[in-house]
């Protein structure tokens, strides 16, 4: 029997272009599912991760962080979650305006506040200073020394010096229970450093007990609390007394008045 060989060899010739048409179409399909796969992917990787919603920066007890931006200033401290409160004792108080904010000619001034606290090793004291722009300046922690309840004043060290016309944010941090790092308590406020000097001139001449007068006269509270709170801790009179009442009073705070003036804390 004779065998065709055109006819196998055309047979042979169509099954081959089939077979290649069908390894075409196998890779074309391919390199789509690929080219869809590989468009998923990367669309996948640019999108953004669902943000964690932000909480409130005090919220994060343990690590709390302290900034300027969109925080109103208080004078006085709640607590976190409630703690921190001592029954028959005003809050944490910033000797300070309602506003929060006064000023100052010293170059590294003193902060006072009300702490109803017994410093002891279950509390620490964080102090933190923030230029305008939001940049740390100075910040430190205090460990409880055993310290009575009662007014204290943090003077800043000699080597943070604060500029003239800027606004400082501070703040001040009591942790009242060192077991607990959720329990609490802050107050926050503002400085400005004047230049002024003529009233520096003037000053010079009159006597320690008058400077309490001008400053406040002058509008430049942060000296006048420290001159008259240093006054009343160092030599007190009936005098001396009388103003520091007064100068309480006129800043709503005249329940601290009778509270005892403490030798703490330079903020090294």
């Amino acid at each position: 029997m004779a065998v065709n060989y055109s006819k196998l060899t055309q047979k042979r010739f169509v099954n081959l272009l089939l077979h290649s048409r069908l390894l075409l179409i196998h890779s074309g399909v391919l390199s789509v599912l690929l080219l869809g796969f590989s468009l998923v992917a990367s669309s996948t990787l640019a999108r953004p991760a669902a943000e964690a919603p932000r909480l409130p920066r005090f919220a994060q007890a343990s690590s709390p962080e302290f900034s300027d931006a969109g925080r109103p200033r208080r004078r006085q401290g709640g607590g976190s979650r409630g703690f921190c409160l001592i029954a028959d004792k005003p809050p944490l108080t910033a000797l300070v305006p309602d506003s929060s904010t006064g000023f100052t000619l010293a170059q590294s001034p003193s902060f006072w506040f009300y702490l109803p606290y017994d410093l002891t090793e279950r509390h620490s004291v964080e102090f933190v200073l923030k230029d305008g722009q939001d940049n740390l300046v100075h910040r430190k922690t205090l460990a409880g020394n055993q310290t009575a309840a009662g007014i204290v004043n943090l003077r800043l060290p000699a080597s943070v010096v604060l500029e003239m016309n800027q606004t400082y944010e501070w703040y001040l941090l009591v942790q009242c229970d060192a077991g607990n790092p959720e329990r609490f308590v802050f107050v926050n406020g503002a400085i400005q450093r004047l230049e002024r000097p003529e009233l520096q001139q003037k000053l010079a001449t009159l006597t320690l007990d008058a400077h309490a007068d001008l400053y406040a006269a002058e509008n430049l509270w942060y000296d006048a609390l420290d001159s008259s709170a240093t006054r009343l801790r160092d030599t007190p009179s009936n005098k001396v007394r009388k103003n520091w009442r007064t100068l309480l009073q006129s800043i709503g705070l005249g329940n601290l008045e009778s509270q005892p003036i403490l030798s703490c804390c330079v903020v090294e």
